[in-house]
């Protein structure tokens, strides 16, 4: 099963400013990588090591939970973050 993802970006920003994340995570074979708020795919990776969450500029409903999900035929892992 993949091992449980890890998150690069900052999670504090300002209305207006530019968001930048990525999620990834390592399993063999290679995992897809899905980045989900709610039950909307925000993001996606298909057999790659990491996926990308870019906003150009942040706005009140940006906010909440979303979900990091890496899965492959072994099993899957996830990492929530607001």
């Amino acid at each position: 099963a993949p091992r449980p993802p890890v998150l690069n970006g900052t999670l504090w920003v300002l209305a207006g400013e530019q968001v930048r994340l990525t999620c990834s995570a390592r399993s063999h074979p290679a995992p897809i990588l899905t980045v989900s708020r709610g039950r909307r795919v925000v993001a996606a990776a298909v057999y790659e090591r990491q996926v990308r969450l870019e906003l150009p500029a942040a706005a009140p409903e940006h906010g909440g939970e979303y979900l990091c999900r890496a899965e492959n035929q072994h099993g899957h892992s996830s990492l929530a973050f607001n």
